[in-house]
């Protein structure tokens, strides 16, 4: 059945699109800061941690307490930004793919470090490495340059993690997180005002 819209029906349906657009800015400035904050806390105090000697045998955990307290705000915050949805488009499936595959791939990176079958360092990169996928193509997505070049910075600070000392390889996680997720972060949130 074929449906023909007036101008005005056409007018509308596109301002829509517009404004979801616009929230969908939004959404995504609120998840690319909690991860930013929450990685750069949990890399500056591993590495302060380490330098210091306090407790360096478990100087590793910011990473597991931070890292657990995002992923319960970003679930309930994904469920509630999911319930006020009007509409799924294929921009927000591709996003949700995008990170989820993210996700799992970061897991399976970690498991296999856990088990000494790659050197932490090794491992660091490879996430540094992701990070920048995941920022370059939701830049990309979003036609957003600032995360492209986030993207494109993190991949080079991945290369360059192979080539320092092991300790330093978390000041370069911080890097990576302010070039890739916060800066282009709060450009998305100021985008959205």
């Amino acid at each position: 059945m074929e449906t023909n819209l007036t101008e005005q029906e056409s007018f509308k349906i596109i301002q829509e699109m517009i404004a979801t657009s616009k929230n969908k800015i939004k959404d995504n400035s609120f998840f690319f800061l909690l991860w930013g904050w929450m990685v750069l806390i949990a890399s500056l105090s591993h590495y302060t941690f380490l330098r210091i000697n306090i407790g360096y045998e478990y100087a590793y955990l910011p990473w597991p307490i931070l890292m657990f307290g995002g992923m319960i705000i970003s679930v309930i915050a994904g469920i509630r930004l999911g319930k006020q949805a009007k509409v799924i488009s294929h921009f927000d499936k591709m996003m949700m793919f995008l990170w989820w595959g993210f996700c799992i791939t970061l897991f399976i990176v970690l498991i296999v470090a856990s088990f000494g079958k790659i050197s932490w360092e090794s491992a660091y990169a490879l996430i540094i490495a992701l990070y920048g996928l995941g920022t370059f193509v939701s830049g990309g997505v979003l036609k957003f340059k600032p995360l492209i070049i986030g993207g494109i910075a993190s991949w080079i600070i991945s290369v360059v993690a192979l080539f320092v000392a092991p300790v330093n390889v978390l000041l370069l996680i911080a890097l990576s997180i302010i070039v890739a997720y916060l800066i282009p972060g709060y450009m998305l949130k100021s985008k959205e005002n």
